[in-house]
């Protein structure tokens, strides 16, 4: 399993699914694995859009970090508990791709033919 410290690699970096007119060059035992296609067009989705969710509390962080309007213990306390959400939303973010990127890394390009 690989390390949730950091984003994984973009999906560039991964071999790309084995279209259908790319697979005449196959052996004839093998075709294309439509799993490999599906996984691979998920983490491209998923990691094309995942900055939208690892940046979804930083508006609500910076309000009220620009503002004298909510001062005291609560204040602080709320503070403190949405800078511990941010941090385990934006771990979750990276956990998400890659879930997806070691599944895909997993998976084979082709599969037999039946």
């Amino acid at each position: 399993m690989s390390s949730p410290s950091s984003a994984p690699p973009p999906p560039g970096s991964l071999p790309p699914p084995i279209e259908a007119a790319a697979a005449v060059g196959l052996p004839p035992t093998e075709r294309p694995n439509p799993e490999y296609g599906q996984l691979y067009q998920a983490y491209a989705d998923a990691y094309g859009s995942i900055d939208r969710l690892r940046r979804a509390l930083d508006a609500s962080a910076r309000t009220l970090g620009s503002t004298d309007a909510w001062l005291g213990p609560e204040a602080r306390q709320w503070g403190g508990q949405l800078d511990a959400n941010r941090n385990a939303l934006r771990k979750a973010a990276d956990r998400i791709l890659w879930d997806i990127y070691d599944r895909l890394n997993a998976t084979q390009r082709t599969i037999a033919k039946l």
